[in-house]
């Protein structure tokens, strides 16, 4: 979480809201923050849709009926929980949710289609978008709802295969450019930006002249090759240092038809590997090979930009310092005592960490780490199959950190904000110079007693509303134990469902060669 405050209007206490909400967006949608304040994998619409295609994959005899019952717990929690739900939904979840081994498949099938119709994405969209509107009017709305909305509304966004880059791009634009904002009326100017619109796209990629072996047979792809950019994007590719090798061609991809730029740059490079993994099918030694960066051009902007490969899901983790890195490595090997085999299995579940790491696609990503999780996993922990095994080994090791995760970024969150303002609230707790800024900081935010000081954390934290909130919202649960253990528990179910989502992605990677809109979520996960 960055402060950013540049624009008058960041200032104007009319507007607070409407620049919570920007901050919001800002955190969903940058690639380093918590998992935990990230969209979720998955919205009611497409837990309900996820459901759906189970229930297929049942009925085909490729997955187990068992999986099921976890989609329905998450779809049953999930349409609880959720405010636009409830605003759509004229009938009880009872009605739409069956469970019970006596259920039969058809009949389920049957409600979920129907409630699938109501939870359409676009409605969804569109209410959502309105509930925001009316919290951030007259500056009178609630934080807590305006943050469940923001969330609600990332997720399904990303679900229907916008991109996380764009929407961020976007948010940028809109809440931290040079735009002075007057009227919260005009968030919706910021909707329209990011609304789930289709675009037609052209999109040219310099790539190896092996790709001329096949000429004859690119046009299958919808793929031209061409001898020179067309005059208009010289200009452009000589800025960005796409100047044509000798080693090299120009290649055009047409009509790539989507919501954004990076969606149709994803697309078309699909495209490509697609193209390049048949050639490797008879050629091994040659690969086609295409520099990083595309130019682009969208059918309703006349401007043309050059758009990067987005990182991949695995390097979007919170990483250490080399010298850290070192220091945990050199205490592992000094501590480690494993007997050959075992040593054997560590090895290998290296190797696994590494292809995964090496690898540009999730699916490959996602089948690798799991067969990492399922060797280093021993046979003899309790469990029945071999998810509900992993489950009960992952699950304490993931839940054991939890709380601190939240404690220790809510520390670099304010250290970032300032260090020398944090410093002078937190002298005034007792035995200041005997505890440790962690320590300091739990007292601060969950003892009644230093209320006062938190009064003053708040009143200077200004425009920084969306920590203010965090400092808020984490005070509520530390003061009362029972708090903690519910945001516990809440985790703990979390992590399960999203642990055997993994593990049904996989089956159906494995099973089928299908895969699914979110799993560069999951590779991350």
């Amino acid at each position: 979480m960055l402060f950013i405050s540049s624009n008058a209007w960041h200032t104007n206490e009319n507007l607070s809201l409407l620049l919570f909400l920007g901050q919001k967006f800002d955190e969903l949608f940058f690639d380093y923050t918590l998992d935990s304040y990230k969209p979720p994998a998955l919205n009611p619409s497409f837990i309900c849709r996820e459901a759906l295609s189970l229930i297929n994959d049942i009925e085909n005899e490729v997955i187990d009926r068992n999986n099921l019952t976890f989609v329905l717990e998450e779809l049953d929690f999930s349409l609880r929980n959720d405010i636009i739900v409830k605003n759509l939904l004229t009938s009880e979840i009872e009605k739409f949710v069956l469970k019970g081994e006596n259920v039969r498949l058809s009949d389920l099938k049957l409600r979920l289609e129907v409630l699938e119709k109501v939870l359409n994405p676009l409605n969804y969209f569109t209410l959502c978008c309105e509930l925001l509107l009316n919290e951030i009017s007259d500056n009178k709305g609630s934080k807590k709802t305006i943050n469940q909305l923001a969330t609600l509304l990332a997720s399904l966004l990303i679900n229907m295969g916008i991109s996380k880059q764009h929407i961020y791009e976007k948010t940028k634009e809109f809440f931290f450019s040079e735009r002075e904002i007057k009227d919260v009326e005009e968030v919706q100017d910021f909707f329209q930006l990011i609304s789930p619109t289709h675009h037609h796209f052209e999109i040219f990629f310099l790539v190896s002249k092996d790709i001329l072996t096949i000429k004859n047979s690119v046009n299958q792809f919808d793929i031209e090759i061409i001898d020179d950019l067309p005059h208009k994007f010289s200009q452009l590719a000589a800025s960005k240092k796409l100047n044509k090798r000798k080693s090299e061609v120009w290649v055009r991809i047409d009509d790539i038809e989507t919501f954004d730029r990076h969606s149709a740059r994803r697309l078309a490079e699909n495209t490509l590997e697609i193209m390049s993994d048949l050639f490797s099918l008879y050629s091994h030694k040659k690969k086609i090979i295409w520099r990083s960066n595309a130019i682009i051009t969208q059918c309703c902007e006349n401007i043309d930009k050059v758009i990067s490969k987005a990182k991949s899901p695995m390097d979007k983790c919170i990483d250490v310092r080399p010298h850290t890195a070192s220091k945990k490595l050199n205490y592992f090997l000094e501590n480690i005592s494993l007997k050959k085999d075992s040593f054997k299995k560590l090895n290998r579940v290296i190797d696994l960490h590494s292809t995964a790491l090496a690898s540009d696609l999730a699916e490959n990503q996602l089948i690798n780490i799991w067969i990492a999780i399922e060797t280093i996993v021993p046979s003899s922990i309790n469990g029945g199959g071999k998810v509900k095994k992993i489950c009960n080994a992952l699950e304490p090791i993931l839940l054991k950190e939890y709380i601190n995760r939240l404690l220790q970024n809510l520390i670099r969150d304010l250290l970032k904000w300032g260090r020398s303002n944090l410093t002078d609230i937190l002298k005034e707790i007792d035995n200041y110079k005997d505890k440790k800024i962690n320590q300091l900081v739990l007292e601060l935010i969950a003892l009644d007693k230093y209320k006062p000081l938190r009064n003053t954390l708040y009143q200077n934290l200004g425009n920084f509303h969306l920590l203010r909130y965090r400092c808020f919202e984490l005070s509520e649960i530390f003061k009362n134990p029972k708090n903690v253990l519910a945001k516990i528990s809440l985790h703990e179910k979390k992590v399960s469902w999203q642990l055997r989502r993994i593990y049904r992605t996989r089956n159906l990677i494995v099973h089928s060669g299908r895969s699914l809109p979110y799993i560069d979520r999951q590779s991350k996960t």
